[in-house]
């Protein structure tokens, strides 16, 4: 009878050879698996099809795609520990990259170039693309604002269409927005001209009928008519730009209302303002610095202007470049 010892030791020594004679053969194939790409490898130049290469080499042991474009396989070439259970890694392979489907590099791993290329080129589309849609966004922009413009000309047309030409002021203020509107044209131009031209004739008309009126009154009649004739004085008139009101205070004095009523900023200034006396000579005064104003639309700027208190004012006058010209008559 064999003893129980004498089995095992056997046992063992049979699954050893079977261990040993199984390692060899898993080598073995490894190596010529090896063998076998080296070979192959030595047919591959740049500038063969992708189709040319896979036929060669067989399909790959390792493969990574790159964008559309770009493709690396890995054929194994080198041995590593012995572990049949072990992944090929690409250290252990010779890789071949493919652009185009054509063969760009044999031997050299252009993974993280290309990874980092496809990485810009990506960063590069989407600033592209980021400013293809400002640009879009833009233009639907202008699109709007000039839609918004040709919208504004055509109701200004129509509101200007039956104002009579007696209505200076109201032309004149609706024609100048639409020259704003279209500098370049040509009918706008003219007909403000027309109407600047229309309220000059208008102005000159009431102040020589002012004057003629001026005439026929009385040193001591100026003083008691004062409270009619601040009636007419503190009602706002103007030119559709700047409308004045006055209060006359006595010898010497007065006080005054300037409001924007157009859709523009103005200014006031002091030196915006004239007073005359009732002969058209200008009138030295001491005007109030509350009247240096900048006036948004709806504003109104306010203050004092004293004077020699002998002189019987005519006619204050407020103009500037933006304002135009707006007169208060004290007749």
């Amino acid at each position: 009878m064999i003893p129980v010892v004498r089995v095992k030791e056997v046992v063992a020594m049979r699954i050893g050879a079977i261990f040993i004679l199984t390692a060899f053969l898993l080598t073995g194939c490894v190596h010529m698996k090896i063998n076998q790409n080296v070979n192959a490898l030595e047919r591959i130049q740049k500038g063969d099809s992708q189709e040319a290469v896979l036929e060669t080499m067989g399909p790959p042991d390792l493969r990574k795609d790159i964008g559309n474009n770009r493709s690396i396989v890995y054929y194994q070439t080198r041995a590593g520990a012995f572990n049949k259970d072990a992944a090929v890694t690409t250290d252990l392979c010779t890789p071949i990259a493919f652009e185009d489907g054509v063969v760009v590099s044999v031997g050299e791993d252009l993974a993280d170039v290309w990874i980092q290329e496809e990485a810009a080129h990506l960063r590069q589309m989407e600033a592209e693309e980021r400013r293809r849609r400002e640009a879009e966004m833009k233009a639907a922009s202008r699109q709007k604002v000039e839609q918004e413009r040709l919208d504004k000309i055509a109701d200004l047309e129509k509101k200007v269409k039956p104002v009579p030409a007696s209505n200076a002021a109201l032309n004149l203020k609706l024609y100048r927005q639409l020259l704003s509107l279209d500098p370049d044209n040509t009918r706008y131009q003219k007909k403000v001209a027309f109407y600047e031209a229309r309220l000059v004739q208008q102005k000159k008309a009431r102040e020589a009928l002012a004057a003629r009126n001026l005439e026929k009154k009385h040193r001591q009649a100026w003083e008691q008519s004062r409270d009619q004739r601040n009636k007419t004085l503190r009602r706002y008139t103007g030119n559709g730009i700047a409308e004045m009101a006055v209060h006359d205070m006595g010898p010497g004095s007065m006080y005054v209302w300037v409001k924007n009523v157009s859709r523009q900023v103005i200014t006031t200034h002091p030196d915006h303002f004239i007073l005359l006396d009732n002969q058209g000579n200008r009138v030295e005064c001491t005007i109030s610095s509350s009247l240096d104003s900048v006036l948004q639309p709806g504003a109104i700027s306010h203050g004092k202007i004293e004077y020699n208190e002998s002189v019987y004012p005519g006619e204050l006058i407020f103009r500037n470049r933006e304002a135009g010209r707006v007169g208060k008559s004290f007749q």
